[in-house]
């Protein structure tokens, strides 16, 4: 039986990507189990072509993705554009690693990237929560009324959810730059009273010279209620690989 290349699969789809490539997409999980060293490359340097990316992603949607594409995966995330496409490289990630694999990388970023890598990460931990499980029309959806599989699993990582917290109010307020403040003032709760990191948040989004921000501190504040769109971040994919 012939072996097809690599090279034939992302010829074939970059053809054939605006039409059904399911069968692709088959051919291409079967052909992983005969991948050499220079075969693992070459999905790598899938992941980092704005085409062949989603040929890469939609393969790896229901199979395991392997470490040594974990960090391009984590990477494309970060610089894809679109805030709710770049889940296709985060998703499977989780699957395959869980989330504290995953937002531990994304929250090292946050931490010690660039702005525009600290900015792509923020978007990428938007996927990275892990979501609640409810039996039944709940009194409240919170972690009090989750099942008791659901809240487990969580609490399990409640390390990882108060760094998160902290990394994410010490960044806002020390770091100036605008596409980072955009991005992560949605995910700040603001209705803490007596903590001083909340009122320091509130404080500079309500003097800031961004319109978008001032805007978004008093819809999560309840002073506003229609919410505008976030606007389009700066990307350098050079720069955040």
């Amino acid at each position: 039986m012939t072996v097809v290349s690599w090279e034939e699969l992302f010829d074939t789809y970059a053809v054939r990507q605006s039409g059904n490539y399911d069968d692709l997409v088959k051919l291409a999980r079967r052909r992983l189990s005969t991948n050499s060293f220079e075969d693992w490359d070459k999905l790598v340097s899938g992941l980092s072509d704005q085409t062949l990316k989603w040929f890469v992603a939609k393969i790896f949607e229901n199979t395991p993705v392997t470490e040594r594409l974990f960090h391009e995966f984590m990477r494309t995330a970060i610089t894809e554009p679109n805030p709710n496409l770049n889940r296709r490289f985060v998703a499977p990630c989780i699957s395959s690693f869980g989330h504290r694999r995953v937002n531990g990388f994304l929250l090292d970023i946050v931490e010690h990237g660039s702005n525009i890598e600290i900015a792509g990460a923020v978007v990428a931990l938007y996927w990275a929560n892990m979501p609640l499980q409810f039996v039944g029309d709940a009194p409240e959806y919170t972690l009090e009324y989750a099942t008791e599989e659901s809240r487990a699993a969580y609490l399990e990582l409640k390390d990882v959810w108060a760094r998160k917290r902290q990394l994410f109010f010490d960044t806002f307020i020390n770091n100036d730059d605008i596409d980072v403040r955009r991005q992560m003032l949605p995910s700040l709760k603001l209705q803490i009273q007596g903590d001083d990191s909340v009122q320091r948040v509130i404080q500079i989004a309500r003097q800031h010279p961004d319109d978008y921000i001032r805007h978004r501190v008093e819809v999560q504040l309840g002073n506003e209620r229609l919410l505008r769109p976030i606007p389009e971040r700066a990307i350098d994919s050079g720069d955040a690989r």
